[in-house]
C-alpha cells in the first residue's frame, strides 16, 4: 500500500448498497519488528491479578484509532486485528458508502497505518477477514410508514434462524457464526450517533433517515470460509454484484414485491405462477386461513406435503414471511417494500 491518501469519492456511492463493517486480521509474522514494536507500545493492556498479587494473565485490549469523526478499532496479540465501518473513514456518517471491498479494506488499513505512525502495511491479499456487513436502505413514504413496516416485519415467522427483537429492529440469527441479518429504522440509529457525536448529519439528512428501512446482512467467519472452500472465492474477491446477491437472497423471504392490500391481486398472481387454477385457489384458501387463525394453527390443518406446496406457491406469487400472519395482529401494508429500489445516495431521494 502506498503512503498516499486512499479516499476516492469516485469509488463511493457507486451501488445501491454498501459495506458497513469489516473485521480484518494479519499475522504479525507479516509485519516488521519495528511495526510490531510501535503497535505494542501504543496498545492498552488488560491484566488479571490473583489475590496474592501474582499476575494471572495479560492481553491487549481493543483501542480506537480516531481522527476527527473517523474511527476504527485495533487490537494486537499474535495477530493485528482491525475492525470498524469503512464508511467512517473519509465520510461524515455511515448512511451510504462503498461496496468495493478492496477499497474499503485499504481505507481502514491506511487509516491505522497513518494515525499510528506505522508506515507501510501489507496489501489486502495478506489479510484475512472474519466479518463483512452488507447494507441496503429502502425509502418509505413517511417515517410513520417506516415504523409500520418495521412492526409488520416483526410479525415474520421464523425459518431456520431464530428471531429476536429490539424497539428499533428485527434481528435474525443473532450470534450465528455463519450468517445473520437485521432490519431496523435508520433514523433512530442516525439520531443516536449524532447525539453521541459518532457521526454528523444535516437536519435534512436526519429527516430522510427517519424514512429509511435498513437491512444489514452479515457474512460471519464460517460463511467466508465456506465461500473459499466450496467456490474458491476469497473475501477480497467478492464483487459488489456478489455481495448484493448474497444480501438479497438472505432477505428475499422478508421483503414483499407485490401490493398486498388488494386481496384479489394475490389470487390473480397465484393463477399466473401455479400449474393449475385449482392449486391457485387452494393456495389462496391457505393464505386466507393463515391470515385469520395464524401460521401455526393453519399449518396444523394441512398435511405436510400440501402445506409446503401452498407455501411454495404463495412465495412464488411474491408473498414474504411477514405477509403470512394473522390479519388481526397488524394492518396490511399500504404498499410493498420494493427490494428492487434501494437507495444509492441521499440525492436519490428526489427521484422517488
Amino acid at each position: 500500500m502506498q503512503d498516499l491518501e486512499v479516499f476516492n469519492e469516485d469509488l463511493e456511492y457507486q451501488h445501491a448498497g454498501m459495506i458497513d463493517w469489516l473485521t480484518l486480521k494479519i499475522d504479525l509474522t507479516c509485519l516488521s519488528p519495528e511495526v510490531i514494536s510501535k503497535l505494542r507500545k501504543q496498545s492498552a493492556r488488560l491484566f488479571r491479578v490473583k489475590a496474592d498479587g501474582e499476575l494471572d494473565w495479560e492481553s491487549f485490549a481493543w483501542d480506537s484509532v480516531r481522527s476527527d469523526t473517523h474511527q476504527v478499532a485495533v487490537r494486537v496479540g499474535g495477530q493485528l486485528h482491525i475492525q470498524g465501518s469503512p464508511a467512517r473513514v473519509g465520510l461524515l456518517n455511515n448512511a451510504f458508502g462503498s461496496l468495493d471491498i478492496q477499497y474499503c479494506a485499504r481505507k481502514m488499513i491506511h487509516h491505522v497505518a497513518i494515525h499510528m505512525g506505522l508506515g507501510t502495511l501489507p496489501g489486502v491479499e495478506l489479510w484475512t477477514c472474519s466479518r463483512i456487513d452488507v447494507t441496503r436502505n429502502y425509502l418509505m413514504q413517511s417515517d410513520a410508514e417506516a415504523r409500520q413496516a418495521m412492526e409488520y416485519l416483526k410479525q415474520s415467522s421464523e425459518s431456520k434462524q431464530k428471531h429476536s427483537y429490539e424497539s428499533n429492529g428485527l434481528y435474525i440469527g443473532k450470534g450465528s457464526a455463519l450468517h445473520k441479518g437485521k432490519i431496523y429504522l435508520k433514523g433512530q440509529d442516525a439520531r443516536r450517533n449524532q447525539r453521541y457525536k459518532k457521526a454528523v448529519y444535516t437536519e435534512e439528512q436526519l429527516d430522510i433517515a427517519d424514512r429509511l428501512l435498513r437491512s444489514e446482512y452479515t457474512l460471519a467467519r464460517h460463511k467466508i470460509r465456506r465461500l473459499l472452500a466450496d467456490k474458491g472465492i476469497s473475501w477480497h474477491q467478492l464483487t459488489p454484484q456478489k455481495l448484493l446477491a448474497l444480501h438479497d437472497d438472505y432477505f428475499k423471504d422478508y421483503m414483499s414485491q407485490i401490493e398486498v392490500t388488494d386481496m384479489g391481486n394475490i389470487l390473480a398472481r397465484l393463477r399466473c405462477v401455479t400449474p393449475t387454477e385449482g392449486q391457485a385457489d387452494s393456495a389462496y384458501d391457505c393464505y386466507t386461513r393463515i391470515r385469520m387463525i395464524g401460521f401455526s394453527q393453519a399449518k396444523a390443518s394441512f398435511t405436510k406435503t400440501t402445506w409446503h406446496r401452498h407455501i411454495k406457491n404463495l412465495k412464488l406469487a411474491g408473498l414474504s414471511r411477514a405477509d403470512l400472519q394473522p390479519i388481526n395482529i397488524i394492518p396490511l401494508r399500504k404498499r410493498a417494500i420494493e427490494v428492487s429500489q434501494p437507495l444509492r445516495h441521499w440525492d436519490d431521494v428526489a427521484s422517488f
